[in-house]
């Protein structure tokens, strides 16, 4: 019997108003990140969540401090892809995931993309291996 490879997986999530959402989270549990989108139904995410597999390589990750409520200033990061529309207003890029919680240092921050970076790779890398064309990834 073979051994399953154990390593990073992604999660629905339910949101607000009977959406989903998705989470990346490491072998242990542990988030290594989250959509900032919500998806309609499981068809929206799948379709969203194979476009940011595919595109990986083209995400654009920033890094940066903001201000939390009673936790100070913290390290997060954002993702992004390319925009790809011509029409005015369409330059401003929304990410398509962001850090699932805040680090305390820019060091911290910047594994934190790391970690995700290499999650989705790993991610990508099984459903290539698996056969699977990543209609259901998750």
């Amino acid at each position: 019997m073979a051994a399953e490879r154990r390593g990073p997986r992604l999660l629905i999530v339910p949101a607000a108003d009977r959406c989903l959402g998705w989470a990346l989270r490491a072998a242990n549990g542990r988030p290594l990140g989250v959509g900032v989108r919500t998806y309609r139904n499981e068809e929206e995410l799948a379709d969203a969540v194979r476009e940011l597999l595919i595109e990986r390589a083209a995400l654009r990750c920033s890094v940066g401090q903001s201000e939390g409520p009673s936790k100070g200033r913290q390290w997060a990061w954002a993702a992004y892809l390319p925009v790809r529309s011509t029409r005015p207003g369409a330059a401003d890029a929304v990410p398509v995931a962001r850090s699932a919680r805040g680090y305390l240092r820019r060091d911290q921050c910047q594994a934190g993309v790391e970690g995700f970076l290499a999650g989705l790779q790993w991610v990508g890398q099984e459903l290539r291996r698996s056969g699977r064309d990543g209609r259901r990834p998750l």
